[in-house]
């Protein structure tokens, strides 16, 4: 997995959390019905933190191009109520690499809020990316959660961005801004 635009503020890989393995079992059943006229049913893994709390699950949708998913953290004290980013970013590889983002705000209660999945395709060389940015990175604005496509250089830091949209956030929920 590919972690873009490393600034002093931005996602750092996870300690505090794991994701779940797909057993031999389940891999094995997946394979024995496969291919089939049907879809084959969706695959769960699961976000745990250390203690072994089950957080979010996460749902494989085509295992042979699965390739894993990363768990990213970013700690953030200037987005009212919140305290932490979870990024959860699956890969799935074919020529390319399409890769899926699910974004989890930490409230300070504990509580998960889901923004919109994000995604983009990743082949040769540094491509635009899409990715939410926070108050606390660059190109960030207070209190906003900002959906853009980010250009990268041949470093693949964030050079600049486009906002492709942006959501207000009022310390319990957030809403697309018109």
């Amino acid at each position: 997995m590919n972690s873009f635009g490393q600034e002093s503020n931005d996602f750092i890989k996870s300690k505090q959390y794991y994701l779940t393995e797909i057993d031999s079992l389940t891999i094995k059943k997946y394979w024995e019905n496969f291919p089939t006229e049907n879809a084959p049913e969706p695959i769960s893994i699961y976000l745990k933190d250390n203690n072994g709390q089950t957080l979010y699950e996460i749902k494989i949708l085509e295992l042979e191009f699965y390739s894993g998913t990363t768990i990213e953290i970013l700690n953030i004290n200037n987005l009212t109520n919140i305290e932490q980013i979870i990024r959860l970013e699956s890969g799935y590889d074919a020529c390319c690499t399409n890769y899926y983002s699910t974004y989890l705000l930490k409230t300070k209660e504990g509580k998960l809020i889901e923004l919109p999945e994000s995604e983009y395709l990743h082949c040769d060389g540094p491509k635009p990316i899409n990715e939410y940015r926070f108050p606390n990175q660059k190109f960030g604005i207070k209190n906003q959660i900002l959906l853009t496509k980010s250009n990268l250089n041949d470093k693949y830091e964030v050079e600049s961005v486009e906002v492709l949209k942006t959501y207000s956030w009022n310390g319990k929920t957030f809403e697309l801004k018109k």
